[in-house]
């Protein structure tokens, strides 16, 4: 596990991925994104390899391998790869944050009779701060773009004002529908306000003029919402950008309400 991560730290572009592929506690192979161009981690060090060193081996990838996306791909996922290879069991660091893949290539490995295990949790924390470019994913400050999943239950956020200023604002993005063009966006209650009319951040003077605070905003490509729940000293602007299937993309900009 510590050997994948060193893997992954070599990478110069994110998100961050190294792979180990071992058998009898003996490493035969190791692999990073980036270190072919345009290969994932897995495939760089299981290609290293021949069917004989692959069959019972173990892989140790930093994040969860990925899934095929569309019907007419041409490379094969790197599930599909591990499945075929021989490998018989599968760690895996963290699980995608991507909507599509999360827990998909997990389930696929499962289902195809690999045995799949996890990074102890300690790892797992320094994979989640050294992977995506943005560190932490469920942690955001100051102002930016994400793109974030919105599954099942949705996603929370942590809006902290800067890298030496703790004071937090919890936002929750929730109930995703694709076919209708929107998504709900949530936090401690009578803390959204929609910024109607506004079509950028810039457009805002006074985040507080916009009447009707609400707990849950129901947002559409191009709205901004304002969130500042009672109490809190600062507020975060909110603009939807687009909409995907399980995923959206946001721009914030946190303001100072002293």
């Amino acid at each position: 596990m510590k050997i994948a991560i060193e893997e992954h730290l070599k990478c110069t572009e994110f998100p961050r991925v190294g792979a180990v592929v071992a058998k009898d506690g003996v490493v035969l192979a190791t692999g990073y994104r980036g270190e072919r161009l345009g290969i994932h981690a897995e495939r760089v060090a299981v290609e290293k390899l021949t069917s004989d060193q692959l069959k019972n081996a173990e892989l140790y990838t930093t994040l969860e391998p990925c899934v095929k996306l569309q019907q007419d791909q041409v490379v094969e996922s790197c599930t599909d790869l591990i499945i075929k290879s021989g490998i018989v069991k599968t760690f895996i660091g963290v699980l995608d944050p991507n909507g599509t893949i999360y827990s998909e290539g997990y389930r696929a490995l499962l289902q195809s009779k690999v045995s799949v295990g996890f990074f102890n949790r300690n790892l797992r924390d320094a994979i989640e701060e050294e992977t995506f470019e943005f560190g932490e994913v469920h942690k955001i400050t100051k102002h930016g773009k994400r793109h974030i999943p919105v599954v099942h239950s949705g996603t929370s956020l942590t809006v902290e004002f800067s890298e030496t200023d703790s004071r937090t604002i919890r936002l929750h993005w929730s109930t995703l529908q694709i076919t209708h063009g929107c998504v709900d966006l949530s936090s401690d209650n009578g803390a959204v306000r929609v910024a109607s009319g506004a079509t950028n951040f810039a457009d805002i003077s006074d985040p507080m003029v916009f009447r009707f605070p609400s707990h849950v905003a129901r947002m559409r490509k191009g709205m901004i919402a304002v969130v500042k729940p009672s109490g809190a000293t600062f507020c975060v602007l909110i603009k939807l950008l687009d909409l995907y299937p399980n995923d959206i993309l946001f721009q914030w900009e946190v303001r100072n309400d002293e």
